[in-house]
């Protein structure tokens, strides 16, 4: 069919006039003006994501802060005014520098700004209080690595440093998490022995032993790995893309069982197994730990024993179960019946069993909860009958009147 001329003509300018309408829409849509400028959407979309957080970035800085910031500022406070202004000048050249996009400038600025105040606080007389040779280099070499683990932390936050060394970056973050819980741990003890004194030294290493190996000995996925969990064989996460290996997991452990014990031993070797209440401290040192363990193999502490979930099962029962005797005796000879004897109401020897009711009972309730035991209608039901008894024979034994 052959159309008239007229409506020929009316189309041809119906389509020149449509032709620019799509070339506008298109160059739009890649983000450019007809004029040659770039869209405002375009712009602030590109503004938007070089600022958001990317991919590569490291996950965990909270929880390397609150290990290493207080010891930051512990050291800060042992070195005084001449580290704090070496590192505070240090920092804001680098920061200059990072602004002006010195990337690499800024990195080795830093180090040397960390290097430089290792040095000043050699110099400041805030590790004279050593009387010792050996205790000086010891607290030295302590400060010298909780130093050297702020310079790997600040490493790995250059963006620059983990698009181009991606192998380094990983090392560095198995080495941070590594050496953290170590390291931070004795700092704060540190702290906390020149702000309240030696007595209780053993107790307070042994707790924030348990705090750190929650924070970091816990199996967590690298940062710099992939993310994806459709790259890994039915979501399972292999040994490989963790952060720490069974190495690290083994001597983490041997650090939260031995490390508050040979503390203690080592503060007190005058009068080491002298009484019955240094050996319950010894007993103490050991098994609380021994049994937060078990309670964080829960969540996957004890991977590097076994994956079987029932051998790890077993593993928490029968463990647990010594562990929780041992721990309730030496809380009867070293706080309820030190300290507390003149509360009890009741004559020896029935004193003994009605605490022992108690406490062994709560302990047992407590740990069978937290392993995940209780759950159904017979275990619950054996829970609150072992409830009662434990009120019954706590009341009895503090005195509570029965009608």
């Amino acid at each position: 069919m052959i159309l008239p001329t007229e409506s020929l003509a009316r189309q041809s300018r119906h389509l020149a006039m449509a032709a620019p309408q799509f070339q506008s829409v298109e160059l739009y849509s890649n983000g450019v003006d007809p004029s040659g400028k770039p869209s405002p959407s375009s712009s602030s979309s590109r503004t938007s994501s070089r600022f958001s957080p990317s991919a590569s970035s490291f996950l965990y800085n909270a929880r390397v802060a609150i290990a290493l910031a207080p010891s930051a500022l512990f050291l800060l406070s042992l070195g005084g005014i001449p580290v704090v202004a070496t590192l505070s000048l240090g920092l804001i050249v680098a920061y200059f520098l990072d602004s002006f996009n010195l990337k690499h400038a800024a990195f080795f600025l830093v180090w040397f700004s960390l290097v430089a105040s290792q040095i000043a606080l050699l110099f400041s007389g805030g590790l004279a209080a050593f009387p010792s040779w050996p205790l000086f280099l010891f607290a030295f070499g302590l400060c010298s690595l909780a130093i050297f683990l702020i310079g790997v932390w600040a490493s790995i936050q250059f963006r620059w440093m983990i698009l181009e060394n991606a192998s380094v970056v990983t090392a560095l973050e198995r080495l941070l998490f590594a050496c953290t819980p170590i390291v931070a741990s004795i700092v704060w003890t540190w702290a906390a022995v020149a702000s309240v004194g030696m007595n209780h030294a053993a107790y307070y290493l042994m707790c924030f032993s348990c705090l750190f190996y929650w924070l970091f000995s816990i199996p967590r996925r690298s940062s710099f790995r992939s993310r994806l969990e459709g790259h890994f064989h039915g979501g399972e996460i292999p040994d490989d893309a963790l952060i720490l290996g069974q190495l690290e997991g083994c001597i983490h452990t041997l650090v939260l069982l031995f490390l508050p014990v040979l503390f203690r031993v080592g503060s007190h070797h005058s009068v080491t197994f002298s009484s019955a209440t240094f050996i319950c401290d010894l007993l103490l040192l050991f098994f609380v730990p021994f049994l937060f363990q078990l309670y964080a193999s829960t969540n996957g502490a004890l991977w590097w024993i076994t994956k079987n979930v029932n051998e790890l099962h077993r593993i928490r029962i029968v463990n647990g179960a010594i562990g929780l005797v041992v721990v309730v005796i030496c809380l009867e000879v070293r706080v309820v019946f030190h300290s507390f004897g003149r509360y009890l109401h009741v004559p020896p020897p029935l004193n003994y069993i009605l605490v022992t009711v108690a406490m062994l009972g709560s302990a047992a309730g407590a740990g069978s909860f937290a392993v995940g035991m209780i759950g159904d209608a017979f275990s619950s039901a054996a829970f609150s009958v072992l409830a009662v008894l434990v009120g019954i024979a706590g009341a009895i034994v503090v005195g509570f009147p029965f009608l």
